[in-house]
């Protein structure tokens, strides 16, 4: 019964939670504050022209991000689209630096090769090959390796022979 007692007191100090409307949490969040700045007229809204100047809303977003059709973007709208779009970038990233640390290891591996004077860069999947090899079979060698590691879609052989 001491033991009861005791936590009821203790739970009686405690703060209450309080329950937060979406009013009062409105610029709390990154996106709440960048749905406050594209939000010039101060309306709770954002039209396609102001919208626009953020780049994710350019090229048929507004449209998208538009889900109940009538012109204009809640802040939950903008959010919701906004993290779609900040999710598939993310993915795309991880995607990128695991084709760049595939390609890396193998070339690590690969016998009478210097990897350390190349570089590898991935964007969208695509391989950009830049630095220094010893022979015109290496930089050869270099792009077939990079062709074969899965998800590539194409390869910039931008090496240099230097013996």
């Amino acid at each position: 019964m001491k033991l009861i007692c005791s936590c009821l007191l203790y739970l009686s100090v405690l703060p209450v939670a309080q329950a937060v409307t979406l009013d009062e949490m409105r610029g709390q969040t990154p996106y709440g504050q960048a749905f406050e700045q594209l939000d010039s007229n101060h309306d709770g809204a954002l039209t396609a022209a102001e919208a626009g100047k953020d780049q994710a809303f350019a090229k048929g977003g507004f449209a998208k991000a538009d889900s109940n059709r009538n012109g204009r973007l809640s802040e939950e709208e903008f959010a919701g689209y906004k993290s779609k779009i900040d999710t598939a970038e993310n993915k795309q990233a991880a995607a990128d630096s695991a084709i760049t640390a595939k390609i890396k290891s193998k070339y690590l591996i690969e016998k009478n090769f210097s990897s350390f004077k190349v570089s590898v860069e991935t964007k969208d999947n695509q391989v950009i090959l830049s630095g220094f090899v010893e022979t015109a079979e290496q930089k050869a060698r270099a792009e077939k390796i990079a062709r074969g590691v899965s998800g590539v879609k194409s390869v910039k052989n931008a090496l240099e022979v230097k013996p």
